[in-house]
């Protein structure tokens, strides 16, 4: 049997939140499931090494797992988070339709229009809970047929088929061929405060981490200032968005000068006042 190098390949894991893909991660990775739901802040990077046997040759690969912010609206953090990647993971919850539904209402049509053509593989999770399933089979076979994304009941509790969910994408992601159509796909619009919320908090991540030149270490940084201030991303507030900017000035007069720092303070308060102005327009 033929052996290969290591490849490193990145895998991303995209679905609305608390679908479970921290805890699907979780048991992946360490085999291990905690039940606390805890929103991620910008994005988080884990790696695993599987050996994946194909066509009689033996690949070594070095996943390097993504697990993304999953509330819809954070537009820049999402485009900013895709690029270079190999393969998706696209995870719903079976109690919750609306998880399926926002695949193709906005999931999908990000990785199309910034990414292309990668392998999709779909993770039907919570299936310890499949007496409140809201879907099944029959619409998940639909996506396989339309996306040529096969799909897993998963568990993350239980780890019932996560490991051959992580081991199906890399087996699809070497030598993929698969034709899927491509084409630029208009993302479906989230409505309302809850939206004009995410746009800013958005807008702040993506600034603080293009100041801090590293977005993979800005991100423990703003989720350690954001918890710090209060800020809860299902339920924002203007207070808690408020001491979080600054917080993170205070993290930048480490490696800014003053004005610098005082003039991103400034940037990012006024962001608020555009917001709330905008609130008040009829």
């Amino acid at each position: 049997m033929d052996s290969e190098a290591e490849i490193k390949k990145k895998v991303i894991l995209l679905g609305d939140g608390a679908v479970g893909k921290t805890s699907l991660i979780r048991r992946f990775v360490v085999d291990k499931f905690d039940d606390k739901y805890l929103v991620t802040v910008g994005f988080k990077i884990t790696s695993r090494n599987i050996q994946i046997t194909r066509d009689a040759n033996t690949h070594y690969l070095k996943l390097n797992i993504w697990d993304i912010l999953g509330q819809k609206g954070y537009l820049e953090l999402h485009k900013s988070s895709l690029p270079g990647t190999s393969g998706v993971l696209l995870v719903v919850d079976i109690t919750r339709k609306d998880t399926l539904e926002s695949l193709e209402s906005y999931w999908i049509p990000n990785v199309i229009n910034i990414v292309g053509q990668v392998p999709f593989v779909v993770l039907a999770n919570k299936w310890d809970l499949k007496e409140d399933a809201q879907f099944g089979e029959k619409e998940l076979k639909r996506f396989k047929d339309k996306y040529k994304a096969p799909f897993f009941f998963t568990s993350a509790k239980s780890g019932e088929n996560v490991k051959r969910g992580f081991y199906a994408i890399g087996k699809r992601m070497i030598g993929f061929r698969d034709s899927v159509p491509i084409k630029q796909v208009k993302i479906r619009e989230v409505e309302g405060e809850i939206n004009a919320f995410s746009q800013l908090i958005d807008r702040i991540i993506s600034d603080f981490s293009k100041e801090f030149g590293r977005p993979d270490d800005a991100m423990p940084i703003l989720r350690k200032q954001f918890e710090a201030s209060g800020l809860d991303l299902n339920d924002p507030s203007v207070d808690a968005i408020i001491v979080a900017i600054k917080r993170l000035a205070l993290i930048e007069k480490g490696f800014k000068k003053r004005e610098e720092v005082e003039a991103n303070l400034n940037k990012r308060l006024r962001w608020i006042k555009e917001m709330e102005q905008a609130w008040r327009k009829p």
